[in-house]
């Protein structure tokens, strides 16, 4: 695997059923053998703005989740978005435990997305992935065992989304990608 470059676009070669686990345990598998971008820009002009994307201490962010992850990306996403979360009094935890933690708060989780919506995969669990700019889902991505979140950038007609996440395979970096997530939870988005 090439290391991911600024323009976040990383490849990797993979052959008929075989399924390759990355690091922190997520997966992708593909029906049939080719070279594919891990995380497919929406367009050239994707830039990572977040803010903790060069840190390197594991610590917190200002909303209680651990730097460079997917649920520290998801909350600065929200923040900026003027839905500011926060994991010490709200308890939201890993991603695997998102869905839980929504019900429990009273925002609805849906498998309609929208944009602005927070995508969600509990732990071990799958999904769709449009690999290569494809018009047909070919193939599929697996959360780890602390589950994923994403930030909802866009819908498409078909009702796969393009997200933009971190830590997606395990190298703390920035990625967009189009997926179809098992659910979405409607923090203060309507």
């Amino acid at each position: 695997m090439h290391p991911v470059r600024r323009v976040f676009l990383t490849t990797a070669t993979m052959t008929v059923g075989l399924t390759v686990g990355l690091t922190v345990g997520l997966t992708v598998s593909l029906a049939a053998a080719m070279t594919l971008p891990v995380a497919t820009p929406a367009s050239a002009a994707v830039v990572d703005a977040y803010p903790y994307r060069a840190d390197t201490t594991n610590s917190a962010d200002a909303w209680g989740f651990t730097k460079r992850q997917c649920v520290s990306f998801v909350a600065w996403r929200e923040a900026k978005a003027g839905r500011p979360m926060n994991n010490v009094t709200q308890r939201w935890g890993s991603a695997l435990t998102w869905d839980d933690a929504a019900a429990r708060l009273g925002y609805p989780i849906s498998t309609r997305p929208v944009v602005g919506a927070i995508a969600q995969w509990n732990a071990n669990e799958g999904s769709a992935w449009w690999a290569n700019g494809s018009k047909v889902a070919n193939g599929r991505i697996t959360a780890g065992p602390a589950g994923h979140v994403a930030w909802v950038r866009s819908v498409n007609p078909d009702g796969s989304v393009v997200v933009e996440q971190y830590n997606m395979g395990g190298n703390r970096a920035y990625s967009v990608m189009r997926v179809k997530a098992p659910r979405y939870v409607y923090y203060k988005v309507r």
